[in-house]
C-alpha cells in the first residue's frame, strides 16, 4: 500500500507553498525523478463553486501554482483542466477560473488552461458499475494526472478528498446524469471508484490547510486542519485524512476497502509521522453535514433500511427568503424534481434522490437540509 506523506502547513503565502511544492515530491527524489520521462502533466484541481479562497471550497491558486511551477521546473508541459458542476462550455470555463483565482495566479507562466471544453468517451472494461464515462478532452491528451484537492465533509458522501475529486474530470451536466443513473449511495461511490480507477492519477495533493466542515461541499464552514496529505493512493490518502477527521463509515472508503484498495482502518504507521505527530493533527469536535444521521435512528436506519430509511432521510429545503429565483436548483437538479413556481422553486419530496446538488450548487446558500426532528435523537 502507498505511503501517506503529511505535511503540517498554517498559510498560503509564497514561501510556505513554495517549501510544500518541493516536499510533495521529495519522497519520490523530486519532481524530475517523479515524473520519469513524461512530460505531458495534467493539474486537476477543485473549483467547483465562484466562492473566495477564504471559504475553503475551492483550490488556493498559490498552491496550484507553486505545484506548477515545480513541475514546470522539471521540465513538463503543464495543462490544468476542471469541469465544475453547471453548463459545461467555453465561456463558463472561463470564467470558474477567473473567479476562483486561477487565471491571474498562472498568468505569468507557461501553462495552459483548458477552457475548449470538448469531450469524449473512454471505456473502462473493469468497472463495477459503470464501463465507460464521458470525460473533458484533455484526459486523453495527458500522461499523468496530478489530483490537487481540498479536504471536505460532504452531504452525500460525507467526506470529500482525493477519490471524490477526480468526478470533475466528467463534464458539466453529465455529472447529474450519473447521479439520476446512480441514486443509491453505495451505487454512486462504486462509480466514483470506478472513474477513479480509470484515469492515470500519478499523485494525489488533499489541501487542509484550509478545510471545510459541515455542509460541503460548498455550503459548509471554512476550517483550519493545519496539513497536506500526499500519496500515490487516493484511497490511502482518503483514508489517512478521513481518520484525522474521526470520520468513521465513509461510503467511498468502504467500497475502497471491499475491493482491496485500502485497510478498513488508518492509523499512523501507513504515514511519515510517528504516533505523538499524528495525533496531533487528529482535529477535534468535526462538524457534520445536516444529512449525517444521528443517535438511535442512524442505528435504526442500518437495521431496517428501505423505507425506514426513506421516511428519516434528511431532504433538501428552500430558504423561500434567501432564495432569489435564479432557477439553478431546478435547472442541475438531476431528476428534475424541482420545478419553478411563482419565482421559487418547489422540491418534489416523492422525487428526490438527496443528491444535494441543489445545495452543493445554489449560488445564495438559500437550499438547506431538512432533519426529521426523530434523526436529532
Amino acid at each position: 500500500m502507498d505511503k501517506v506523506y503529511i505535511y503540517k502547513a498554517a498559510d498560503y503565502s509564497e514561501d510556505t507553498m513554495r517549501a510544500l511544492a518541493k516536499n510533495v515530491f521529495a519522497p519520490y527524489g523530486g519532481a524530475t525523478a517523479f515524473l520519469n520521462g513524461r512530460s505531458k502533466v495534467l493539474v486537476k484541481p477543485n473549483l467547483v463553486t465562484k466562492k473566495g479562497i477564504d471559504t475553503g471550497a475551492t483550490t488556493h491558486p498559490a498552491m496550484l501554482r507553486a505545484i506548477c511551477e515545480e513541475l514546470l521546473a522539471a521540465g513538463a508541459e503543464v495543462c490544468v483542466a476542471e469541469s465544475h458542476g453547471g453548463t459545461y462550455s467555453k465561456s463558463a470555463v472561463k470564467s470558474q477560473f477567473e473567479a476562483c483565482g486561477v487565471t491571474n495566479a498562472l498568468k505569468d507562466l507557461p501553462v495552459k488552461l483548458y477552457t475548449e471544453a470538448e469531450s469524449y468517451i473512454a471505456e473502462y472494461c473493469e468497472g463495477t458499475v459503470a464501463k465507460s464515462f464521458e470525460l473533458i478532452k484533455p484526459i486523453a491528451e495527458t500522461e499523468l494526472i496530478i489530483n490537487l484537492c481540498k479536504i471536505k465533509t460532504h452531504a452525500m458522501t460525507l467526506y470529500s478528498g482525493a477519490a471524490k475529486n477526480t468526478f470533475g474530470t466528467v463534464p458539466g451536466m453529465r455529472k447529474f446524469e450519473l447521479h439520476a443513473r446512480f441514486p443509491a449511495i453505495c451505487d454512486f461511490v462504486r462509480m466514483l471508484n470506478d472513474l477513479h480507477l480509470s484515469l492515470p492519477v500519478a499523485l494525489n495533493i488533499a489541501d487542509g490547510i484550509l478545510g471545510m466542515e459541515g455542509n460541503g461541499p460548498t455550503a459548509g464552514k471554512s476550517r483550519s486542519f493545519g496539513f497536506v496529505a500526499v500519496s500515490g493512493s487516493a484511497f490511502m490518502c482518503d483514508l489517512v485524512c478521513a481518520d484525522l477527521l474521526g470520520l468513521r463509515e465513509v461510503p467511498q472508503l468502504t467500497d475502497a476497502a471491499a475491493r482491496g484498495l485500502c485497510p478498513t482502518a488508518a492509523d499512523y504507521g501507513m504515514s511519515n509521522l510517528n504516533k505523538e505527530e499524528y495525533d496531533a493533527l487528529r482535529i477535534k469536535n468535526l462538524l457534520l453535514p445536516d444529512s449525517k444521521p444521528r443517535g438511535k435512528v442512524a442505528a435504526l436506519q442500518r437495521v431496517c433500511g428501505g423505507r425506514v430509511i426513506k421516511l428519516f432521510s434528511p431532504r433538501p429545503k428552500i430558504n423561500r427568503i434567501v432564495c432569489a429565483g435564479c432557477g439553478k436548483c431546478a435547472e442541475y437538479c438531476p431528476v428534475h424534481t424541482i420545478e419553478m413556481k411563482n419565482g421559487k422553486p418547489q422540491i418534489h419530496r416523492k422525487d428526490c434522490i438527496a443528491c444535494f446538488c441543489c445545495q452543493e450548487l445554489c449560488p445564495f446558500k438559500a437550499v438547506y437540509i431538512k432533519t426529521n426532528r426523530i434523526l436529532k435523537l
